[in-house]
């Protein structure tokens, strides 16, 4: 057999690999997680009525990435809780898809003219209820978003927000601390209160350098941290703060695909994933914004095989290691673990016969 023929074939066989091992999703923003298929719906919803309006078509848009704002793009279409509401059921539907049996979803609130911030979450809340009533095999649960540069009053009130609906929304688990990196604050004092209110923090952090503000995070202790880009001394960060960061073993949410087309991380073999994952500090491979960078957290799981040489065996104990990450209740850790493992036996079982027969 060729060298073509057999890298080829160890290729099929890795995306078969990853796309069948169940999979938990920890960073997924709503809005950037919106396909082509799916913003062309919500363009078209939009647009009904309006015949003299060009319809938005998928084939003008063969990737995202080629979009520069596309956020502003998902924001126009999702000014109405039915198309919020659209927006998030096709998404979940997509991540189940590649199966996904574990997705954190994150959000900002908006207030439009059509919707009030209220409005915006009751209709993700009720997209994931009908995806379960659907029987997708797949768990959901909502991370609430703060934006940095909307500022301390919107945050405050999305916080407020969050722990009065996640008495009556059990998918209401947490609060996100995300956007632009250069504009705004941390809002540490208001993630204090959302903690004691019984909610995780995810945060947003050391996206770009900032010693300071990452060391105040860290010291923190958010549940887990996204990114963590500008931490390690050869990437922007410094030895002090990489060695606070390993001392806090706070798991830290990884997005690859993101991270190279941000340009925060100047090729794969760059990524600072190698560092972390040397140090067995805990992490996990998430998309960010599947829709904007064209990705799959099946494609981003080929991408670690690909340039960090890990095996199968070691994607399976990374996944099982994620599921104690997520913001669930320990019977859903367990079952997930259960999943993952029983598709582990499954796969010995298929590569014992397959030898066998041989």
């Amino acid at each position: 057999m060729s060298a073509t023929k057999i890298k080829s074939s160890n290729e099929s066989k890795m995306k078969n690999f990853c796309h069948n091992l169940p999979k938990i999703e920890l960073h997924a923003h709503l809005n950037g997680s919106l396909s082509c298929q799916t913003l062309t719906k919500l363009f078209n919803m939009k647009h009904a009525r309006d015949t003299n309006h060009e319809n938005f078509d998928v084939e003008k848009c063969n990737s995202l990435t080629e979009i520069f704002d596309v956020f502003s793009l998902a924001y126009s279409v999702t000014e109405t809780p039915e198309a919020v509401y659209t927006a998030t059921y096709d998404t979940i539907k997509e991540f189940y898809e590649d199966n996904v049996i574990y997705l954190e979803l994150r959000s900002t609130p908006r207030a439009c003219e059509k919707m009030t911030k209220k409005e915006y979450i009751l209709a993700i809340t009720q997209a994931i209820k009908d995806c379960k009533k659907s029987n997708l095999s797949i768990k959901v649960k909502l991370l609430i978003s703060v934006n940095r540069k909307q500022g301390f009053k919107a945050a405050k009130e999305n916080i407020r927000l969050a722990i009065e609906m996640k008495q009556e929304h059990d998918c209401i688990v947490g609060i996100d601390l995300s956007g632009d990196p250069t504009k705004g604050e941390a809002f540490i004092e208001l993630l204090h209160i959302a903690r004691t209110a019984g909610l995780k923090i995810a945060a947003h952090c050391a996206e770009v350098p900032n010693e300071v503000e990452s060391m105040d995070i860290i010291k923190f202790k958010p549940d887990r941290l996204g990114h963590g880009t500008c931490i390690h001394p050869l990437s922007n960060g410094s030895e002090e703060l990489y060695e606070t960061f390993l001392s806090s073993k706070i798991p830290v949410e990884l997005c690859l695909s993101s991270n190279i087309m941000c340009k925060t991380v100047p090729t794969y073999d760059a990524h600072h994933f190698k560092y972390l994952y040397e140090s067995k500090h805990p992490l996990c491979i998430c998309t960010d914004d599947k829709g904007v960078f064209n990705t799959t957290l099946s494609k981003e799981l080929i991408l670690v095989m690909k340039y960090f040489n890990l095996s199968e065996n070691d994607l399976i104990k990374l996944m099982k290691s994620t599921a104690s990450y997520a913001f669930a209740s320990c019977i859903e850790k367990n079952e997930l673990i259960e999943i993952i493992d029983g598709f582990s036996k499954s796969a010995e079982n298929t590569v014992k016969v397959t030898k066998n027969f041989k």
